[in-house]
């Protein structure tokens, strides 16, 4: 006879507000059924690690959503104040640190993210303004992600208006 037990994200609350397990946390079990002579719970966990050459050939696998990115998109939010909203694109895929340069064609530097997160959030938003807080005009630009130990990306983009 075994038991499973499972941790579940609670779907109540949105992605963004979870709170990863972290080290030191203590989880209390409750059962109704005496324990008898030997018995016992055993919990093994493994913990987050990261394979730095599956990191190294995943640099490929680096994407811009939207592309391209048209004036407008559904998925943004719509807004009673003036204009018609948030804009933004995503960087997917991405190391769970690097960083990201966006440049013009012209190799003018318009922007730099800096990407931190844990091992299964691989993915930057940007609102397409660039570093002088202007927003950004139509064109292809070019963008160079740089992760520490494991590589670079270098890829285009294009915004439509």
């Amino acid at each position: 006879v075994s038991w499973s037990v499972k941790i579940l994200r609670d779907t109540a609350i949105a992605d963004v507000d979870q709170i990863e397990p972290q080290y030191g946390n203590i989880y209390k079990v409750v059962t109704t059924k005496p324990f008898r002579n030997d018995e016992y719970f055993e919990f093994t966990s493994v913990a987050q690690s990261l394979d730095i050459a599956l990191a190294k050939s995943s640099m490929d696998d680096i994407a811009v959503v939207p592309n391209p990115y048209v004036g407008a998109a559904s998925w943004e939010p719509s807004t009673v104040s003036v204009g018609r909203g948030e804009r933004r694109i995503y960087f997917i895929n991405l190391p769970h640190e690097c960083t990201i340069r966006i440049y013009t064609m012209s190799g003018k530097h318009v922007a730099t993210l800096e990407h931190q997160s844990t091992l299964t959030n691989g993915q930057e938003a940007w609102n397409l303004m660039s570093k002088d807080g202007m927003d950004i005009a139509y064109g292809i630009y070019v963008y160079h992600v740089e992760a520490p130990g494991e590589g670079e990306k270098i890829g285009k983009f294009a915004i439509i208006k």
